[in-house]
């Protein structure tokens, strides 16, 4: 063939293609570069979006997680930390028995998720049979961590029962195995770190810091990049961070607000509660430069993201559920119980930290119930779940959300010099669920004072206090000396507490029974 009819040949292939698409051609050659993504949610009690702004809701991140994976099939999901409590569902019944995060585990298990650490929240119901059936009903895998089973004869750790028998083992870390369309091939080391807050006698914590240090060391010979999940305070992160700062990022919970901090190389991510936001990381690792790029985008979690068909159908399940078992509780979910004047800031980072509006309002509500004078009335902060910016009409579904747990109301006879110190401790629990919320207790700042009403605390004298019975299981953060009961002779073991007056649980009439009832009446003006 003369040079001028291949020419003409060579010309007529290039045309030809060019005028269909573009594709990329396999060619088998490992480049040594693989990429992989991360999505990251944190602390979500709730399955559905939020009454009050429309937004999260698990069905709108299914939808993302799909999207990514169209993109990427070499995609995670994970949680790092709180799901299994608290939430309104959580605290009904149904089929006889308390829900107690099985919507959750029902709904995470749809959407497909990978990984969760343990946070806290995972340890709030006394009953080990709860989180028990909660791990043998997941389809996701769990990082334990520093914490432990604690049995009669030692600890173990957490596992899940398989449905075909045998058991599988929360691990304290895993290496996980990525290979990409041209054949490279990772290995991601992930470990889980917690905070130990959430005291049960069934649970057992080793030092976060040490476990950290002890997982990393097991896992950097076997893997080439490791990151940590976690459910620590921003501070511990930090901490984390300088430890251990071949750690490119540490995704993590705890707070509730979405943040990106940076730390040497390293850094940290935490979403916002209830997936009103998610964190999408693109981790790119090459594997001859033996280099790690990491890029985060927070993405918001609103109504312009569809609702993924197979987990909107498990989430509006629950939700029916939800709304038929406060209806036999005595909650109509839509009946309305006031018209706010301005948004009620019920969220943690104020709660927390602040005497707040919402504190007020509560307090003021069993002031009104109270039946033997109260002298103050004190709330523990940890009570108002709600986390969020109310506004408009507040609906009976509102108070529930914002009080999950419910729970009674007593009244108690206290020596001052214990009042004294339960205030002064709530003041030190600032940031988390034992700071106090309080009407007619207040703390001069100048000479550092407490007064009840117009008169200065005296430690001598028999106060009337009126406080949710839960502060008296002695549970709430450094509280433990709260801790009373009712003898068999009718009287309080608390040398400090004189008397305890508790409503009669028969009696429905007597909205001391629940806390919330007590607020709706309250509201109504009733």
């Amino acid at each position: 063939m003369r040079s001028t009819q291949v020419f003409t040949l060579l010309l007529a292939t290039l045309f030809l293609c060019s005028c269909g698409p573009v594709r990329k051609v396999a060619t088998n050659v490992e480049d040594g570069i693989l990429e992989f993504q991360i999505l990251q949610m944190n602390d979500v009690y709730e399955i559905s979006p939020s009454a009050s702004d429309n937004i999260g809701g698990l069905a709108r991140v299914a939808t993302i997680r799909k999207e990514l994976l169209t993109n990427n099939p070499n995609t995670l999901t994970v949680l790092a930390g709180d799901f299994i409590s608290p939430s309104v569902i959580g605290t009904l019944k149904f089929e006889g028995k308390r829900i107690r995060g099985k919507q959750m585990v029902e709904t995470l298990n749809t959407l497909g998720l990978d990984w969760v650490v343990f946070g806290n929240h995972e340890f709030d119901y006394d009953d080990l049979a709860d989180l028990q059936a909660r791990l043998d009903e997941s389809n996701f895998s769990w990082l334990a961590g520093n914490a432990k089973l604690k049995g009669i004869t030692g600890t173990q750790p957490f596992f899940k029962n398989k449905p075909g028998g045998g058991t599988e083992i929360c691990p304290d870390s895993k290496v996980i195995t990525i290979k990409d369309a041209d054949g490279t091939t990772i290995n991601l080391g992930l470990f889980g770190v917690l905070v130990n807050n959430g005291k049960k006698p069934w649970v057992e914590y080793s030092d976060w810091a040490e476990t950290a240090k002890k997982n990393f060391a097991a896992l950097k010979p076997k893997c080439d990049v490791v990151l940590a999940l976690s459910h620590l305070t921003i501070e511990e992160d930090k901490k984390l961070a300088a430890m251990l700062p071949e750690i490119p990022l540490i995704m993590g919970g705890h707070e509730h607000d979405n943040m990106r901090v940076p730390v040497g190389p390293s850094v940290i991510t935490k979403a916002d509660a209830n997936a009103k936001t998610v964190y999408i990381h693109t981790i790119r690792f090459n594997k001859r430069k033996k280099t790690c790029t990491v890029k985060s985008a927070l993405r918001k979690v609103d109504s312009s993201i569809a609702d993924e068909p197979a987990t909107a159908a498990v989430v509006a399940k629950w939700e029916k559920i939800k709304n038929e078992s406060l209806s036999s509780s005595g909650f109509n979910a839509s009946a309305v119980v006031t018209k706010l004047d301005k948004p009620l800031d019920c969220r943690e980072a104020v709660i927390r930290n602040n005497q707040a509006p919402a504190g007020n309002m509560i307090t003021e509500a069993m002031l009104a119930v109270s039946r033997e004078k109260p002298e103050c009335v004190i709330l523990n902060s940890g009570s108002i779940r709600v986390d969020d910016i109310l506004s408009g009409v507040l609906t009976e579904l509102d108070i529930v959300r914002m009080l999950p747990f419910g729970g009674g109301i007593t009244e108690v006879e206290m020596k001052g010099s214990l009042l004294r110190k339960t205030l002064e401790t709530g003041l030190t629990n600032k940031g988390n669920g034992g700071f106090l919320q309080v009407i007619h207790a207040r703390r001069d700042e100048a000479t550092g004072k407490w007064f009840i009403g117009t008169n200065a605390l005296d430690d001598n004298k028999i106060y009337q206090v009126t406080l949710p019975d839960f502060l008296l299981s002695g549970n709430e953060s450094n509280m433990g000396f709260l801790k009373a009961t009712i003898g068999a002779n009718g009287k309080s073991d608390n040398p400090d507490i004189l008397k305890i007056m508790k409503p009669d649980m028969k009696d429905k009439s007597d909205l001391r029974n629940d806390v919330r009832l007590a607020l709706i009446k309250y509201l109504r003006g009733e």
